[in-house]
């Protein structure tokens, strides 16, 4: 199955709703002033709306992030004493997941691949964020993950149930037990160490009830000790690449005011398909949190492709709508990426941004097809190798006249 086919779900699953067997009740929260207030028992504090601008910046950083100050005074020192600060963004894409993993190793492999202070995930991204954390050593496990299985390995079609009231066209039961096998208490008191030593772990859900991205602090979570931290750090891993209508949402249990209730999260990418700052605020706003304004890198890898991709598309309502959604989540992506450069350069942060080559023209033939993502993998290895090219700039900035992008990005280093 083709990425625009899978993105077609988006579209078909809500018009078949109206006409399918209603789903069983569920006590789901209705006002959005109650919503605000929804916490996970006994982990209030590992999760945030990823929409919000703070008015007050450094009370929202001490309810939400109160370790963030400790912790960013442990950042290594650069030139001149400024800590230094490096960020990788890993973009969802589904099966194109199988690049960033690539890139990766090979960038491992190079010599040249940092440590990095924060690393953030959405979606297929989410997959890959807590080994990227790690370091190299995981790297073996991401190759297993992202070129050893198969659509049928982890998933299974229940397309007649989906359509008569279910909540998706696929079980993922199979997709649930390979995240429980590299997800484990190993990896949870590996995540609390780095979180620990001053290092950070944000993965994105969307709150479907809600239509608003949900940001999860998951060193806070690895290194709470709470009992069921491990089920929650799994969930969240799940639902950020629940591809909605193709997968089941996730439930999570919250608490407001006192009354239980449930809350439905999906694939991050639903509202956002990377983020480099836990916070909607600008990168100098966290200046005031270390001795020195930090030297900041940012490193964003998209799972997919960046570039227009010209393809002949059958003159049928399925395929016409299927192109139409892929180019507007392409589309969607690219002003994600626009606004990151453009608080980038406003804070003089160094930006790269890297995404599958234009060159690479293989296609999937299925939702999960290992020979296409083997393929896509060593292709990451051999970019991850060779240093890139990391672009400077989205490639609407990179296409313009030298003179405009200068103009543009003037205050980018």
């Amino acid at each position: 199955m083709t990425l625009a086919s899978r993105l077609m779900l988006l579209f078909v699953v809500p018009l078949l709703a109206g006409c399918a067997a209603s789903a069983l009740p569920r006590n789901g929260i209705s006002d959005p002033a109650l919503a605000e207030r929804a916490v996970v028992p006994g982990l209030e504090g590992v999760r945030y709306w990823a929409d919000e601008i703070p008015k007050d910046f450094s009370a929202e950083i001490k309810q939400r992030l109160p370790d963030l100050p400790r912790l960013a005074q442990g950042a290594e020192l650069g030139p001149g004493g400024r800590p230094r600060v490096e960020v990788l963004a890993l973009s969802g894409g589904g099966s194109d997941g199988a690049f960033g993993a690539g890139l990766l190793a090979g960038w491992a492999e190079r010599g040249d691949r940092p440590e990095f202070e924060i690393v953030t995930g959405v979606s297929a991204g989410a997959i890959i964020a807590p080994f990227a954390y790690l370091g190299a050593s995981h790297d073996p496990a991401l190759k297993v993950i992202w070129t050893a299985y198969g659509t049928s390995q982890l998933v299974t079609a229940q397309i007649l149930p989906g359509l008569l009231g279910g909540s998706s066209l696929a079980d993922n039961t199979k997709l649930r037990e390979l995240v429980e096998r590299y997800v484990d208490h190993k990896m949870m008191r590996a995540i609390a160490a780095e979180y620990r030593r001053g290092r950070l772990l944000f993965v994105l859900t969307t709150n479907l009830d809600a239509q608003r991205p949900v940001v999860w602090n998951l060193g806070a979570l690895a290194a709470s000790r709470h009992p069921d931290a491990l089920d929650l750090f799994r969930k969240v891993i799940l639902a950020s690449a629940a591809i909605p209508g193709a997968f089941p949402p996730v439930s999570i249990p919250v608490v407001a005011e006192g009354k239980r209730y449930e809350e439905l999260h999906v694939d991050g990418g639903t509202t956002r398909e990377v983020f480099v700052s836990p916070v909607q605020v600008p990168f100098a706003a966290f200046d005031k949190l270390y001795s020195k304004p930090p030297i900041r890198t940012l490193y964003i890898v998209k799972n997919g492709k960046i570039v227009p991709e010209n393809e002949v598309v059958k003159p049928q309502t399925l395929a016409i709508a299927a192109r139409a959604i892929s180019t507007l989540i392409k589309n969607q992506n690219l002003g994600e990426l626009y606004s990151i450069y453009r608080r980038a350069g406003d804070a003089k942060v160094d930006f790269n941004l890297i995404a599958i080559p234009e060159t690479f023209t293989r296609k999937p033939k299925e939702l999960f097809d290992p020979e296409y993502q083997a393929a896509l993998y060593e292709e990451g290895v051999r970019v991850g190798r060779a240093g890139g090219p990391w672009m400077k700039a989205p490639p609407q900035i990179e296409r313009t006249a030298p003179a405009a992008q200068a103009q543009i990005g003037r205050a980018h280093v």
